[in-house]
């Protein structure tokens, strides 16, 4: 027998177990396979031009949408002029920050670190934030990442990054410009704003990422699909949101957004209000998606919850409430095997507001919150996380 072949560690077999057996228990029956994750693809993609070619009113519709502009280059002028030329004093650590532009680069200067530095990307689309990012290889010539601590929000105000909160107190050196990841947080903050990375070990490859989040990012295989197209074939090879599970459409969004099976049993409580940032999560926890199988329509279908029942992917998401009470009236009728109307309202009201609040979670920034609950049973449901809260 040969020695050379490593043996798989009792721990790491222990720890397998625990990590699957969490899962379970955040999922239930309906987690049947190992979430892979396809946040980082391994070969490049096909070009979005390639896809408008056969679907240009869906290109048309997407350029709106505000996936397509979550990574933007420093030097972009509708978001250069939001930092240039201004400055914040933080309130939460006294530092000032003052962005200004040079020979058309973005820098930062702080008053808690001896030189300026360049800012090279955007973060965010701006619909919740805009925030700068630095890149600079550490000590073994890998890429890492700064997340500056001073973000852009939609009121036209600077303020502290979201996240970073704790961060600002008694910080200094880097750490008083933001928070520095790993090699490999910084691939993962970099696979979830683009549509591929490149393949150079070590760094992040701007010269082949591309930015944002193109029609591949989410619907797989696009070269096997255009080949099948052009051959005729039936089977076109392209993967369609609806042919998910509710489970795993909404873990594909959790990629990025976060997913349930990521966090510990007791950290899914309606008192950590982390979890309003992580739609996929409180979702996953809402009797509208625990319970979706037990609506059946006239036609005999069931009910379908998952996030592109309320969010066509493809635009920007609706800000009319109207448009989610009409959704959410598919399901709560008091016909036949239908989800049961609201007890205290009537159903002309608008059910975000009970049902979805929205919580401000920063100075500046207001979340939906989407575990979708009547929020006065959260007591009976996690009487350990509330003992200690007023009634």
């Amino acid at each position: 027998m040969s020695r050379n072949k490593p043996l798989i560690p009792p721990l790491l077999i222990l720890l397998l177990a625990c990590l699957s057996g969490t899962a379970w228990y955040l999922n239930g029956s309906q987690q049947s396979d190992l979430f892979i994750p396809k946040v980082r693809a391994t070969v490049q993609p096909v070009k979005m031009k390639q896809c408008c070619e056969c679907h240009d009113k869906v290109c048309q519709q997407y350029t709106g949408a505000p996936h397509l502009r979550t990574l933007r280059k420093a030097t972009d002028p509708s978001v250069l002029d939001k930092f240039a030329g201004r400055k914040i004093t933080l309130k939460e650590n006294g530092h000032t920050y003052r962005f200004y532009k040079d020979h058309d680069e973005l820098w930062v200067k702080c008053d808690g670190y001896p030189s300026p530095v360049r800012i090279e990307w955007f973060f965010g689309s701006g619909l919740h934030a805009i925030t700068p990012v630095s890149l600079f290889p550490n000590e073994a010539g890998k890429s890492e990442l700064l997340q500056h601590i001073v973000s852009w929000y939609p009121s036209d105000k600077l303020g502290i990054t979201l996240g970073l909160q704790e961060l600002a107190h008694d910080r200094s050196g880097i750490q008083a410009l933001g928070e520095v990841s790993s090699h490999a947080s910084t691939l993962n903050c970099f696979g979830c704003h683009t549509s591929y990375l490149g393949d150079v070990q070590g760094e992040i490859n701007t010269k082949e990422m591309i930015a944002g989040v193109s029609c591949v990012r989410c619907h797989l295989e696009g070269e096997a699909h255009i080949q099948a197209a052009e051959r005729g074939d039936k089977n076109l090879h392209i993967l369609n949101w609806n042919q998910l599970t509710p489970l795993d459409s909404i873990n594909r969004c959790g990629e990025c957004h976060r997913r349930s099976d990521q966090l510990e049993p007791d950290e899914i409580h309606p008192d950590n209000k982390l979890l309003i940032r992580f739609a996929p999560v409180g979702l996953s926890q809402s009797p509208c998606f625990l319970k979706q199988n037990d609506v059946k329509f006239a036609d005999g279908k069931t009910a379908r919850m998952d996030c592109t029942t309320c969010h066509n992917p493809h635009e920007q998401a609706s800000r009319d409430p109207e448009f989610y009470r009409q959704i959410c009236l598919n399901c709560h009728s008091d016909l036949k095997d239908h989800a049961p109307v609201c007890s205290k309202k009537p159903m002309q009201s608008e059910c975000l507001q009970c049902h979805m609040p929205s919580v401000q979670v920063h100075d500046n920034l207001p979340f939906t919150d989407h575990w979708i609950r009547i929020h006065e049973r959260d007591k009976e449901r996690f009487p350990e996380f509330l003992l200690n809260k007023s009634n």
